[in-house]
């Protein structure tokens, strides 16, 4: 066969194959032979059908069936005359014709060819799992407001941050203009709160700190703009309110600690909090030098893209995106690729498939590869979180086309945690 590679850009080829009559021909014979084997014809023994008749009746779907054929050859030989193949971008202008040979175009887009960047310029903050005694008392205190018991409040008792304050409030608010929902922000006999900063009545702690059971105060209180109800967003409304009781929260002795959390002393509840806090530690510091490598490696390279697998990584962006913009513009594609939210789309699929290739290239030159056990996790891991059935799962990616970027990923986070001790400094 005859091929002619035609370079569309710096990741696109077009290839145009040509095939003889004579390299196309067994191709014809051996589809026209099936038919004649399989087909039914009444008053034919199988195999004996006269092949006028045989064309007559099944004509069309022959021909679908040597076009097929011949085309999944010619595109075939394509494959063979492009190195790094990324993805196959179309298949167009097919010509056949018995006794005339056959040709077809076929685009490719390419993996991109690049200058490997300077590892050790990608540096990254090593990770500090220290834990201070400032976070041990600090989670200390979170233990024993969870371990609580609240008490009935005295008079004398004034309104803190912990407290449960149960208060009666009325309002300007017209209750009978009011959606269901916001009801209950006009009036109420007896509600419980926490006086912290985001009680359901703004700066509601401002003015009830410090307060006793059965003081009443008054407050005006404006609603944010942007407030869940539109009955209230942007409001400003003047409420009467009185402590009607409270609840004080007192903090468990060590006692009830030990009881609480299964623990023979309070050593050994430190130990357990200095451990727990060391893990907390590590993934956040985890994710934050991963952060850190992904954006050095990103900012260490720049070079152009097979546009085909572009496109579908935007799509994917876009379509994980919580705006849903794909149902706001609604197939309008024109217009989605104006819009800032396809552009910031297609800077993180930029960046993300760049930083892939880097990686991905620099996995073949050290010679790392995925273990069994690791893929095999992956898929377990992808095969929960989509509910589907692990088999199913593989079945899905590789109809789709996406088992190479589901091990592409895993590869990459191989190397990314190879990386974040080679690049880590102090």
């Amino acid at each position: 066969m005859k091929t002619d590679v035609q370079k569309v850009s710096s990741c696109r080829v077009k290839v145009i194959v040509e095939a003889t009559a004579e390299e196309i021909d067994p191709i014809m014979k051996g589809v026209r032979s099936a038919f004649t084997a399989q087909v039914k014809i009444p008053g034919f023994r199988p195999g004996k059908a006269p092949w006028a008749q045989i064309e007559k009746l099944y004509g069309k779907n022959i021909q679908e069936e040597i076009n097929q054929r011949v085309t999944r050859t010619l595109v075939d030989k394509a494959y063979a005359e492009v190195k790094n193949i990324a993805t196959l971008v179309n298949v167009e202008d097919f010509k056949a014709a018995q006794g005339q040979g056959a040709s077809v175009a076929v685009t490719i887009d390419t993996i991109p060819e690049f200058d490997m960047p300077d590892i050790a310029k990608w540096q990254v903050k090593k990770m500090n799992l220290d834990v201070t005694e400032e976070e041990i008392a600090e989670r200390m205190d979170s233990l024993r407001q969870m371990a609580a018991s609240f008490e009935e409040g005295t008079a004398e008792d004034v309104a803190t941050e912990s407290d449960l304050i149960a208060i009666t409030f009325t309002s300007d608010l017209d209750k009978e203009t009011l959606s269901d929902a916001a009801k209950h922000y006009a009036a109420d006999d007896e509600y419980w709160v926490q006086l912290r900063e985001d009680a359901f009545i703004p700066a509601l702690s401002t003015v009830l700190l410090g307060k006793k059971i059965g003081e009443t105060v008054t407050h005006s209180a404006t609603y944010a703009e942007d407030f869940r109800l539109t009955d209230l967003a942007g409001k400003t409304v003047n409420y009467t309110i009185t402590i009607k009781t409270m609840r004080k929260m007192r903090p468990a002795t060590d006692e009830s600690m030990l009881t609480r959390f299964g623990v023979k002393d309070m050593d050994e509840l430190r130990t357990n909090l200095t451990g727990n806090i060391k893990d907390s530690k590590k993934y956040g510091e985890e994710s934050r030098a991963t952060k850190e490598l992904c954006e050095a490696i990103e900012n260490s390279v720049s070079f152009d893209l097979p546009q085909r697998v572009l496109e579908e990584r935007v799509y994917d962006e876009l379509a994980m995106d919580p705006s849903k913009p794909l149902e706001t513009f609604n197939g309008d594609a024109d217009e989605l690729r104006k819009s800032d939210v396809y552009k910031a789309a297609e800077e993180r699929a930029i960046r993300m498939l760049r930083r892939t290739y880097v990686l991905t290239r620099l996995a073949k030159e050290r010679d790392v590869k995925l273990s069994q056990e690791r893929v095999e996790v992956a898929l377990d891991r992808l095969a929960q979180a989509t509910k589907l059935a692990k088999k199913e799962l593989i079945r899905r990616l590789s109809d789709n086309g996406r088992l190479t970027e589901f091990l592409d990923r895993e590869l990459c986070a191989v190397m990314l945690e190879t990386l974040l001790e080679e690049c880590a400094v102090l």
